[in-house]
This record gives structure tokens, C-alpha cells and sequence, in this order.
């Protein structure tokens, strides 16, 4: 058909599709917080989990609770330093004795003067003198450790110890003139287990293994107190410490004591005995093979394997950004569950291995806990994230879109979602802008309530159909609809552009197929029947969204948003139609996309209109008026 003329009458003003605003946009504040919060869930995962492990008493326990058993069953193989032995008063000690309490000082003083004969080194007495026996055995005793060409130290008592008065100063009388040291241990408040050594009270009395130290030639000791480092395992062939029964040392090699450090005390049940890392089953340790201990540390210049805090603060920061790094990987739900206990299995595993390796004891309560605080805080805030991100595009975009383009919206959301609202893009894209033949009319011929329940239905019809065709309704104008093909999502080939002409074009003949039957039902109700225009056109867009907080809107701008709606405005001066209620006009870019992909099923032809000048447009356009096939065999 002839085309009408170049610079026809273009008729009332269509509604302006968008215009293009350019100004500074505000700072990104939101991005900011964004960036920075992973960061400080990890720093706030590690403070909490190490602040945890020291302030709540369960996590506490837990903590030394796993050290403990790890020292106990992974100690490396190690013999105790060969200069200490242990002499003990036990159950068959004690048979041929008349009195068990206090220790029979007649035997004391005995065990002194065979030491002493033997070479040994110094001798520690781990009996506390708080009472009087007979006082020849007394004072035989007293004499034999003031005489001794060893020194021989007694243990004292510090403030804390319950004493009376009287049993105070019969100890400082029966000990007065021999080098002393306290023998009390620092129990934990939670579980009364030994982990720590104090070298000196409040008074600055040494205790028992810190005087036997300078008496061996240890120049410096620590001043604070200090982990003991525990040798419970031997190397197969060594026991822990030679310990040698009370009323067997008569008969020992000298060579079997010569030139050690002797410590003296008693091995009964429930006596003297405490709760210590090597305390397995229930089983408990006495007080002098923990004093023991304390003074092979010393000797050798040992400390603790346990890692220090500074090591245990890195490695709960390490963990923690494990944890958030793999929230961010945006991995599946039960491979993120997987990692949650998998990775903390894989670091007590290899703790394991490596303090039985003799590496240091590394302490995994606080590392487990910060990167479990880290991993389920940032998936947390990744699902709080995503559901804002949601919340957002169904804002934008909720009951629009078809399920497919939905669920690809949801996708893709990564390439063009930034700070809760889409990222500005520049992507091709096809416009359709539809609008009612005399609505204004029909307007005037209405009641509001008729006239809003028809159009609503109208509106409904048509939603559904470009829904159908995977479009995205962006809004109404009235009776007009703004649909587009190809966003929010951008397409990257050039036969996914097409693809989305095509569906453009056939959601807007199915719109003119479908008002036959609405038609048919509304004169039925007696409401008027329409036509409709349609604008198709394919081309460059920016697509974004306008807005603030309180209002937003996905909105197009550029030439492509608007030649559709005036190409739906031209179509009124078109006087052929493509079916009996619709007049389709498309662009020439939608037309060739289209008549490439006829064997996808499009069945239209289309009229030359020609070249022509939109309002608005320095440029003609080419365009052309589809005809609909379908819509001609039926009237045939």
C-alpha cells in the first residue's frame, strides 16, 4: 500500500514515555556498608568467639576440657627429665606403721639420711609439719634435715591455706632455718582441674619446684603464673618419673638416686590427690608427681605447647573469614552445611596431628566457634540481602512477568542488581506501547464503577498475554500499556534480540485475537467493544530505576522507548488494519528481525507504510503495518 504523506498530521499528543534525567548521583553509601560488612562480621565472629571461650563458663570448660584430652592421648612419646625421682608413701607404706597422720617422722628422718648417702642432688619433703608427733621423732627429723650435706627444702603454707593459728606456728618452728616452698596449686574454679603453676604467693614465698629449680641451677624462673607443660605419655621403655615405694629405699642402688633431685610425699586415695589434664576415667594425679611436673618444666626451660593467645586470636580470624568467604561463594544450602561441619572436623584432625607430631597444642574451641559465628552471620545476612534484593525486583516487577522470566530475573539478578535496585545498563531491547481506539469516548459514556471494572478486565486480558510471551509490563497509562522485550535482563547475542522482537510481535497480535472474544462478552454486558493500537519497536535503551526509597520505578529511557509510542500514535493515521480490532505499527528493526524467524511460527505479513517523520525524530523512520495472517483466514 502507498505510504501516507512524510509530514503528516500527527494528531493529540501520546504520554511521554520517559525522558532521560543526567545528574551526579549521591554517594554510595549503601555500596560502602556492603563492601565493609564482611569484613566485620569476620572481625566481630573472632572477638566474640575468643571473648566467648574466656567469659562463659560451659565454652570455658569445653575449651581446656578438649586441651585435656588431647594431652592425655596425644602427647608425643617423651621420657620425663631423668634427674627426678619420686620416693612415695602408699597403702603398703603405711601397713607396718602404727600412725598414718601425721607421717611417721621417724621414717622421714630415715629416708633423708639414705638419700643423702646416695649423692642426690636436693630433696623436697612434700609433708606438710603442721602438727606434732612424739617429739624425740620430732626433733629427730628436724636434725636430720638441718644436717643433711644435701639440701633438703620443706613445704609451707601460704595465707589462703586453712590453718589455725597453733597449727601455723608449729610449722614455722618445726621449719625454721631450712629453705622453704609452698606447695599449694592453682585449681580452675569450674572443674578444680590443675592447668597453671604458681611459681610465687602473695608474699613472694617460691613454691616447691621454683625452689628446687634455683637449687639446681636454674638462674631465672617466671615470675607470673604459667601453663604446666605435661609429659603424660613415655616413650614405652621410661615411666613417667623412677618412683620408688617409701620402705624400699633402704635397699635401692645408691646409682639408681645418685646426683637426682628427690621429691618426697604420699600416693593415698583421696589424700593429696587432684584433677589433671592426665586424668583419665576419674583417675586422679597426687599432689607431689604434680609438683614433679612443674620442676622438670623448669629444668629443662620448658613452656607450654599450647599455642599463645596471639596465635589463637589469628587463627580465629583466619577461620572466621573462611567462614564468611564461603557464605559469599553463594554455594547451595547443603554444600554450605557440608562446609559447616567438615571444616572444623578437618582442623581438629589436623590439630591432632600435629601436637602428636610434636607441633603446639592448638586450642579450636574459639577458631571452631568463629567460624561458625562467621559462616551462618554472613549467610544470614546474604539470605537477609537476597530477600531484599527480592523484595525490590517484585516491587518492580511482581505479577508482570511470566514465571520463566522471573525465575531468570532471580538468576541473573548478579549482572545487574546493585545496592537493593538495578544497576543502570544499556541494552537492545523491544518496546510495545498499546493503547485503546476512543477511550476517551468511552469514558464519557460511563459510570466510574463499569468503567473501572471493564477497564480493569481489559487490562487483566492483556497482562496475561504479554506475560505469556515473557514481556515485562512496566506500567499503565491509563488505558495504555508499556511492555518490554528483553529486560531487565540484557541479552548478549543477536539472536536472543530477535527472539525477543518476535515474541514482541506476537503477544501483539494475540492481543487483537483475543478482543474478538472480549468483544463478543462485552456487548454481551452491554459495555462498548474496542480496538486497539499497537507500537512495536526494537532498539538501544538505558533501563534503570527511577526513584527513591519511598517510590521506585524500572523505567526506560532513550529513542527506542519513545518512536513505540509514537508509532502507536501514527497508527491513526493508518487506514488498513492488521485484524478486525487491532492496527499493529512496527519499526523497521523489529520487522526484519521478525521476517528473518517466519518459520518460528509468526504468522504475519506486513505493508510497507514508508519512510515517515515521527514527532520528535530529526530522522524518517521506516516502519510498516503488520498484517495478520490468522486473523485473514478466518475471515475467508
Amino acid at each position: 500500500m502507498d505510504g501516507p504523506p512524510a509530514n503528516p498530521r500527527e494528531g493529540p499528543e501520546p504520554p511521554v514515555v520517559a525522558k532521560p534525567v543526567v545528574c551526579d548521583p549521591p554517594p554510595d553509601r549503601r555500596g560502602w556498608s556492603r563492601r565493609w560488612l564482611p569484613v566485620a562480621v569476620m572481625l566481630a565472629s573472632a572477638v566474640l568467639a575468643l571473648a566467648a571461650t574466656r567469659l562463659v563458663p560451659p565454652l570455658r570448660t569445653a575449651d581446656e576440657s578438649l586441651s585435656d584430652r588431647l594431652i592425655a592421648a596425644a602427647a608425643p612419646a617423651q621420657p620425663q627429665h631423668a634427674a627426678i625421682a619420686l620416693v612415695l608413701f602408699g597403702e603398703d607404706s603405711f601397713a607396718g606403721l602404727a600412725c598414718r597422720s601425721p607421717v611417721d617422722r621417724g621414717m622421714l628422718a630415715d629416708i633423708v639420711g639414705v638419700l643423702a648417702a646416695a649423692g642426690v642432688r636436693a630433696i623436697g619433703i612434700d609433708v606438710l609439719f603442721d602438727q606434732p608427733s612424739l617429739p624425740a621423732l620430732d626433733e629427730r627429723l628436724r636434725r636430720a634435715m638441718l644436717g643433711a650435706p644435701v639440701p633438703v627444702v620443706a613445704i609451707t603454707a601460704l595465707e589462703q591455706t586453712p590453718l589455725t593459728e597453733r597449727q601455723r606456728r608449729f610449722l614455722d618452728g618445726f621449719t625454721d632455718g631450712m629453705p622453704r616452698g609452698h606447695a599449694n596449686l592453682a585449681k580452675d574454679r569450674l572443674d578444680a582441674a590443675v592447668r597453671w603453676h604458681v611459681p610465687f604467693g602473695g608474699d613472694g614465698t617460691p613454691s616447691l619446684p621454683v625452689q628446687l629449680a634455683r637449687l639446681g641451677g636454674v638462674p631465672v624462673v617466671p615470675g607470673e603464673p604459667f601453663r604446666i607443660d605435661w609429659h603424660g605419655r613415655p616413650d614405652g621403655s621410661t615411666a613417667p618419673f623412677p618412683i620408688y615405694p617409701a620402705e624400699t629405699v633402704a635397699v635401692l642402688p645408691k646409682s639408681w638416686l645418685a646426683g637426682r633431685m628427690v621429691l618426697v610425699g604420699t600416693a593415698l586415695a583421696g589424700i593429696d590427690q587432684h584433677r589433671t589434664p592426665l586424668s583419665s576415667a576419674g583417675a586422679s594425679t597426687p599432689g607431689v608427681e604434680i609438683e614433679a611436673h612443674v620442676l622438670a618444666q623448669l629444668l629443662d626451660g620448658r613452656s607450654s605447647p599450647r599455642l599463645p593467645f596471639a596465635g589463637e586470636a589469628a587463627l580465629a580470624l583466619l577461620m572466621a573469614a573462611a567462614g564468611v568467604a564461603v557464605a559469599l561463594a553463594g554455594l547451595p544450602l547443603w554444600l554450605v552445611a557440608a562446609a559447616g561441619l567438615l571444616v572444623p572436623a578437618a582442623a581438629w584432625t589436623g590439630a591432632n596431628a600435629l601436637f602428636a607430631a610434636g607441633g603446639p597444642l592448638v586450642p579450636l574451641v574459639a577458631p571452631s566457634l568463629a567460624w561458625g559465628a562467621g559462616l551462618a552471620a554472613m549467610t544470614v545476612q546474604m539470605s537477609l540481602r537476597e530477600r531484599a534484593d527480592r523484595r525490590v525486583m517484585m516491587q518492580l516487577f511482581a505479577n508482570h512477568v511470566s514465571q520463566p522470566v522471573a525465575e531468570e530475573i532471580w538468576r541473573e539478578r548478579a549482572t545487574f542488581m546493585a545496592g537493593n535496585r538495578p544497576r543502570p545498563q544499556q541494552l537492545t531491547a523491544t518496546v510495545l506501547f498499546s493503547d485503546i481506539e476512543g477511550f476517551t469516548t468511552i469514558c464519557e459514556a460511563l459510570e466510574p464503577e463499569p468503567l473501572i471494572r471493564w477497564l480493569e478486565g481489559y487490562l487483566d486480558a492483556m497482562v496475561h498475554i504479554v506475560t505469556a510471551n515473557d514481556g515485562v509490563v512496566l506500567r499503565f497509562v491509563g488505558d495504555a500499556i508499556l511492555a518490554v522485550f528483553g529486560a531487565p535482563v540484557a541479552r548478549s547475542a543477536q539472536d536472543e534480540i530477535d527472539a525477543d522482537a518476535r515474541r514482541a510481535v506476537c503477544c501483539a497480535l494475540q492481543m487483537g485475537r483475543d478482543l474478538v472474544a472480549l468483544n463478543r462478552r462485552w456487548q454481551a454486558e452491554g459495555l462498548p467493544p474496542v480496538g486497539i493500537r499497537v507500537g512495536v519497536h526494537t532498539g538501544p535503551l538505558v533501563a534503570g530505576s527511577l526513584g527513591g526509597l519511598r517510590h521506585s520505578e524500572y523505567s526506560l529511557l532513550g529513542d527506542t522507548a519513545n518512536t513505540a509510542a509514537r508509532l502507536e500514535a501514527y497508527g491513526k493515521l493508518v487506514d488498513a488494519r492488521t485484524s478486525r480490532h487491532c492496527r499493529i505499527i512496527v519499526g523497521d528493526p523489529t520487522w526484519q528481525a521478525v521476517r528473518e524467524q517466519q518459520a518460528a511460527g509468526v504468522r504475519c505479513t506486513a505493508l510497507p507504510v514508508g519512510e515517515v517523520a515521527l514527532k520528535g525524530k530529526v530522522k524518517a523512520v521506516r516502519i510498516w503495518l503488520l498484517i495478520d495472517d490468522e486473523d485473514a483466514d478466518s475471515r475467508r
